[in-house]
């Protein structure tokens, strides 16, 4: 079978089982099995693939049509420009956070001395802070042990960036003099997971996707202690959806303990973040 027919089989196996993108995630499956960049791939579309090739990328389809995300698929999830491991351990990365860690490093002084990542899952924020401002202490907390593994084995890739992973619920571990701190916390609420596209609500821990009834319970939890933790002038950085962003913004402004309260949208459009600075 060619490079192109290998495609175009998978594209149709994956279309039929109702995946979003049936020939991009295609493309990516064998770009990964052949270890070619995209139009390397595509120069070699009437060449024939060995059969051990063949065999591992139709596996590897098979198992992306059974829904499984393709980032565990794959074992890898691209985050601001850099290769993360995935894995059911955590959150699977997603290009949406990216338009919260933007607003989170645009809003942070020049150069701030301590940054703490809550719900740190596979640690990609922790660690994209971590490279950002070397000289600083990052930290990444998080209440699964397993997510923390996976934190570390990501910051392995990424040497010397080494955030210190803590396990812990929230801030409950830490002392008040952080200059930042940013979350991408479960804000899904209860009784809409099980509408979600299996790749989430099968893939993802639910804990790491249950953020109560209105999806903002561990958001709230974690604005009411930030406030202590904070150095005066210190940023708070948080990841929402749908009206979330607006309602959590209203609130924060009313409270007395944050000044230029912002919400912002994603890539997309999609109200995606809340920053604050602390009073």
């Amino acid at each position: 079978m060619t490079v192109k027919d290998a495609l175009r089989t998978a594209a149709r196996m994956l279309g039929e089982a109702g995946c979003g993108e049936p020939a991009v995630d295609s493309e990516l499956l064998l770009m990964r099995v052949l270890g070619l960049e995209r139009y390397e791939m595509h120069m070699a579309a009437t060449s024939v693939l060995p059969a051990d090739r063949l065999e591992e990328f139709l596996s590897l389809a098979a198992a992306r049509a059974g829904r499984t995300p393709l980032q565990h698929v794959t074992g890898e999830a691209w985050f601001m420009g850099r290769r993360f491991l995935s894995s059911p351990d955590a959150l699977i990365p997603r290009q949406d956070t990216e338009a919260t860690v933007e607003a989170f490093l645009s809003s942070l002084p020049g150069s701030p001395s301590r940054l703490l990542d809550v719900g740190t899952g596979s640690g990609i924020i922790a660690i994209t802070l971590a490279i950002e401002f070397p000289e600083c202490t990052v930290a990444g907390c998080d209440i699964s042990r397993r997510a923390l593994s996976l934190a570390s084995s990501n910051a392995a890739l990424h040497a010397p960036a080494d955030p210190l992973w803590i396990l812990g619920d929230l801030t409950g571990p830490f002392r008040a003099g952080f200059d930042g701190i940013v979350a991408n916390l479960p804000y899904i609420p209860t009784d809409e997971i099980d509408s979600l596209e299996p790749e989430v609500r099968l893939a993802d821990p639910r804990e790491s996707l249950d953020g109560g009834p209105d999806g903002m319970l561990l958001i709230r939890r974690l604005i009411e202690e930030a406030g202590s933790l904070l150095r005066r002038g210190g940023v708070l950085a948080l990841e929402a959806a749908g009206r979330q962003p607006a309602i959590l913004a209203d609130e924060m402004s009313a409270a007395g303990t944050w000044a230029s309260v912002r919400a912002g949208a994603d890539l997309s459009g999609r109200p995606r973040w809340i920053t604050a600075v602390r009073t």
